[in-house]
């Protein structure tokens, strides 16, 4: 294994890893009673469904090591990136329902 292919592992998880942490400050912030939290919440829940889209369609990385025909270990980046996309779009889903939810008196 060369050094371009660790590479590639690290830029793939730290951009899993900003994904889940905008998610979860998207989250958090949604949750919040303060009104002011919403912008910051549908900005970072929408920069990490675009990140989770683009992680997904155009940094997708598939690995595996075979020994005597059978397969060692396989990594797939894809399924990483569709929890993200799914945990975004609950974020922004969140965000969006908590900001227009008709008020309970």
């Amino acid at each position: 294994m060369n050094t371009s292919f660790y590479t590639l592992i690290g830029v793939v998880a730290a951009l899993w890893l900003a994904v889940i942490a905008a998610c979860a400050f998207a989250i958090r912030w949604s949750f919040l009673a303060h009104r002011r939290r919403f912008w910051p919440a549908l900005i970072l829940s929408s920069l990490a469904l675009v990140i989770a889209y683009l992680g997904l369609t155009r940094l997708g990385m598939a690995a595996s090591n075979t020994v005597n025909g059978r397969v060692q270990w396989s990594f797939n980046s894809k399924w990483f990136f569709i929890a993200s996309l799914v945990l975004s779009l609950s974020a922004l889903a969140c965000t969006l329902w908590k900001r227009w939810r008709p008020s309970v008196p």
